[in-house]
């Protein structure tokens, strides 16, 4: 494996990054260098641990930034960083608040990109819809508090989405599947994420606008710009195509829907015969829809 580039992005709460710096020190076994990408918070002391870190570890290579980017931009301002330097492998990325519980996890996680170029991003833990492949586990999206990517995906794909505020690694998953990659899990890597940041009530108006953003953004795209979350037919997640054809493999190879629209109900509209088929939809979605 070569050298791991490994970025945070960090805001305050000091004692959650010592302790996700730590692991990450102790349970990689492959060469890395670990960008700490810092957002001005109302601590001084973050920074002054982060320098320390750096004096400590010359591995660790500090990034003051001069005004908060948020989460996504700090993501982004890693991966420009790590990808004006060749020679360096993938890019893997941890939240400040995640403690990695594998020892070997990064040449673990490198080494299905290695084998599989067709994988752009990977997740430890799980996924979403997993779809087990010849010898690797297809998500369709994976949680974002840590993940490996191909520098090459990175490259063509783009940054992430700045503006969305929530939902970044979701939609990354999407771009990356419409550009002719899949995303992966390895369960075999198990990284803990403490996430009482995300489940802090005060951070529910930001969640749910972020996801607001999410579904406009995607269904302008899909469906023209007069479709939007509020709109009374809006296509959730699901129904947009890329999603919809993953899917489709999914429920195909679920034991409990094997055989799904085998023999589907006939019926005649103004001459012409249809079949009704049966569509798995979360429950309470679509009532009174036609799908």
């Amino acid at each position: 494996m070569k050298r791991l580039d490994i970025g945070i992005a960090s805001y305050g709460a000091s004692e959650k990054l010592a302790r996700a710096v730590a692991s990450i020190r102790e349970m990689s076994s492959g060469d890395f260098r670990l960008f700490v990408i810092d957002n001005p918070g109302p601590d001084p002391a973050t920074r002054r641990m982060i320098a320390e870190l750096a004096v400590a570890d010359d591995r660790i290579v500090p990034v003051f930034l001069e005004r908060n980017v948020g989460y996504a931009g700090a993501v982004n301002e890693f991966v420009r960083l790590a990808l004006t330097e060749p020679g360096w492998s993938h890019l893997a990325y941890c939240d400040n608040d995640v403690v990695i519980r594998t020892p070997g996890w990064d040449p673990m996680l490198c080494a299905h990109l290695d084998r599989h170029p067709q994988i752009g991003m990977i997740f430890p833990n799980g996924g979403a819809y997993p779809i087990p492949r010849a010898d690797f586990i297809e998500v369709m999206w994976g949680i974002g508090f840590c993940w490996v990517a191909s520098r090459k995906a990175l490259t063509e794909v783009g940054p992430f989405d700045a503006e969305l505020g929530h939902q970044e690694e979701a939609d990354y998953c999407l771009r990356l599947r419409m550009a002719g990659y899949v995303c992966a899990a390895a369960p075999e890597v198990q990284v803990q994420h403490e996430a009482r940041s995300t489940n802090d009530p005060a951070s529910r108006e930001r969640i749910n606008a972020g996801v607001v953003r999410f579904v406009d953004k995607w269904n302008r795209y899909f469906c023209g710009g007069t479709q939007g979350y509020h709109s009374p037919n809006v296509l959730r997640w699901e129904d947009w195509p890329p999603n919809a054809l993953y899917l489709e493999d999914y429920w195909r190879r679920h034991p409990k829907t094997q055989g799904l629209n085998d023999a589907p109900e006939e019926i005649a509209i103004d001459g012409m015969a249809y079949d009704l088929i049966r569509v798995p939809r979360f429950r309470h979605y679509y009532r009174g829809r036609v799908i």
